[in-house]
């Protein structure tokens, strides 16, 4: 019994880290054995719910220490990083809490929220209560699932980890595949020129000025700088389209990004 709580712990902390290994099906078969051997399911709950708290202290923490990189780093495969970045921080702001609590319980999502509670200096305790409320939570339902339904779980979890493993290699190897052809498709398609300082000085001496120039920087560089080119209008990246309608038609448009 004691290896299963290490093995279910260490399966959480894994998952909340980063791995692609779900822990989700290894929660479901050990409520299911749990309930064949008549264990009690509460040891299972609490070692899965620490594995994941444990995991998601350390994005906190790490967070805190390396600020917006750590968002930067986990939206890599992202098309567009900054906007992945921004977006993520906008809906924060909005309900930190909330977004703590439900993060768990979206796939995607929970690997986000920890470190972005640690950049936006969410307080220590309160992040460290709704969390470890929210992976109880999680850990429960799993567990739960698989006491209720006992042993007729068992066969249907070991088929679907084999078919999860292979779909999620496939799924992978996909999207790096399909994330390579659009960022070539793209470049292919709308490269633009580009302007250096001189020759946009010139334009913006010109009289009347022909030209908006739009301040599409990521979050971190916008806020780190005290300079703006003068007369640009700001548009966070992941905010680009909704903007898209009001742009002047009888001026040139430059993008000033990082």
């Amino acid at each position: 019994m004691t290896h299963g709580l290490a093995v279910v712990c260490a399966a959480s902390l894994i998952e909340s880290l980063g791995a692609p290994v779900p822990a989700f099906p290894l929660l479901l078969l050990a409520g299911s054995v749990a309930a064949e051997y008549r264990f009690s399911a509460l040891p299972l709950v609490i070692s899965s719910a620490a594995g994941f708290w444990i995991g998601d202290l350390a994005w906190y923490v790490f967070g805190r220490i390396q600020g917006r990189r750590v968002l930067g780093l986990l939206c890599r495969l992202s098309l567009n990083p900054d906007a992945c970045v921004g977006r993520a921080e906008r809906r924060f702001r909005q309900r930190p809490a909330m977004t703590v609590a439900a993060g768990k319980f979206i796939p995607g999502l929970s690997l986000m929220v920890a470190p972005l509670a640690g950049i936006l200096r969410m307080p220590p305790m309160q992040f460290a209560a709704v969390d470890g409320a929210a992976a109880i939570a999680w850990s429960a339902a799993a567990v739960m699932l698989g006491v209720v339904y006992g042993r007729r779980v068992i066969p249907h979890v070991v088929r679907t980890q084999r078919a999860l493993g292979i779909l999620g290699v496939v799924a992978v190897l996909a999207f790096v595949a399909w994330k390579l052809y659009e960022r070539r498709w793209l470049v292919r398609h709308y490269s633009v020129g580009r302007v250096d300082i001189s020759e946009l000085q010139r334009l913006l001496a010109a009289e009347p000025i022909d030209i908006l120039v739009i301040d599409l920087r990521g979050e971190q560089a916008f806020s780190g700088s005290a300079q703006m080119v003068p007369g640009a209008r700001r548009i966070p990246p992941g905010d680009f389209e909704k903007h898209i309608d009001t742009m002047p038609l009888d001026k040139e448009i430059i993008l000033y990004c990082t």
